[in-house]
């Protein structure tokens, strides 16, 4: 078994701050859950340096890092501005959603958008995300209502020609209570029915949109999601499928699909604060698994996500220049990456 190893590599989810905040009390599972709903005071600093250690060792050539719980689109783009040619940004509505947790202004979607554009403005980012804005309501109301505040993020990237993210899956173990959460109903609908981006796609055909995790994010072995993904992968030209967090039997399936193939397949490990540890079960498919695992607790020390899903990637015996892809060419293509050298990467018809 040996590492993946593509001619130029985009790592397309990563998360390059990091949290510093005083635990109040053992549940694990409450505290990540008041983390990520912004309750506690958390001190978020730039993980640039040991994120570019990490990339060194493992050959990755560039990062797409994003925002999500507690972090801030101040601190990327100005991890972006120190290393240009190492660092592309997404933004999000971080702020917006800052004040809605901390009580001191409800979250819209006017807010939101308002928020979004003066970053756009700027130049800096390459793409909306992680995940479709919104307040993460838990009770978020119907679809249309959802609909339409996505309506009007899509027509934000389609005017700064932006691709946007939609978050697919649920994490497992210390994050659980969300995938608790969805089982009931009671989640955004974005995360619990990936048949809804179908909706999204066929509105907006000239967006590029991610399906981020594409199923497994940190989830044990579940595969029901995935399979939703794949499904409405498939019938959208352009909706594109997260790859990192799978092991490499997940791959076979849309590798063989001509509707999906290669060129719909985008490397993505989810480096970083939210950084997944795996799982071991000999003998078993699949071996090893990416799991947020609540026995374990919360891990002191930075996760090695680059190492395992390289390995598992290393495991398909395809043509290189698929490879390639996969690792690179396809995030190059949709955020307009710069590259050494032209011509690094086959061409492909755009279906």
């Amino acid at each position: 078994m040996g590492l993946g190893r593509g001619i130029f590599v985009v790592d397309t989810h990563v998360h390059a701050q990091r949290h510093a905040f005083r635990l109040q009390s053992r549940d694990v599972a409450s505290e990540f859950s008041a983390l990520s709903s912004g309750m506690h005071t958390v001190d978020t600093y730039a993980n640039a340096d040991r994120l570019l250690y990490h990339m060194d060792k493992y050959g990755i050539d560039v990062c797409v890092i994003q925002p999500a719980f507690a972090m801030t689109n101040t601190i990327d783009k100005e991890i972006v501005k120190r290393d240009p040619d190492r660092f592309v940004a997404f933004v999000l509505d971080v702020e917006t959603r800052r004040k809605n947790n901390e009580g001191t202004e409800e979250w819209t979607i006017k807010a939101a958008i308002e928020e979004l554009e003066r970053e756009l403005d700027t130049g800096m980012y390459v793409g909306i995300g992680e995940g479709m804005p919104g307040s993460h309501r838990v009770c978020p109301g119907g679809w249309s209502e959802r609909f339409e505040e996505i309506c009007q993020v899509m027509e934000l990237a389609k005017k700064y020609k932006v691709l946007v993210t939609y978050h697919c899956g649920f994490p497992a173990g210390y994050a659980g209570a969300s995938q608790s959460a969805a089982r009931q109903g009671h989640f955004e609908h974005d995360h619990s029915n990936p048949f809804l981006s179908g909706e999204v796609a066929a509105a907006y055909p000239d967006v590029p949109i991610i399906l981020q995790h594409a199923g497994i994010e940190g989830s044990g072995y579940r595969t029901d999601i995935y399979e939703q993904c794949l499904a409405v992968a498939r019938s959208h030209h352009n909706l594109y499928l997260e790859c990192g967090q799978w092991w490499a039997e997940l791959y076979e399936r849309p590798l063989k699909d001509p509707n999906i193939g290669c060129e719909k397949l985008l490397w993505g490990t989810d480096w970083g604060a939210a950084s997944t540890p795996q799982s071991w079960m000999p003998g078993c498919p699949p071996e090893t698994f990416c799991d947020q695992n609540i026995n374990i607790g919360l891990p002191a020390h930075q996760i090695d996500i680059f190492g395992w899903a390289l390995r598992e990637i290393g495991r398909l015996n395809i043509p290189q220049d698929d490879l390639n892809l996969i690792l690179g060419g396809n995030a190059v293509k949709l955020m307009n990456i710069k590259t050494p050298f032209t011509r690094l990467f086959k061409q492909y018809i755009k279906k």
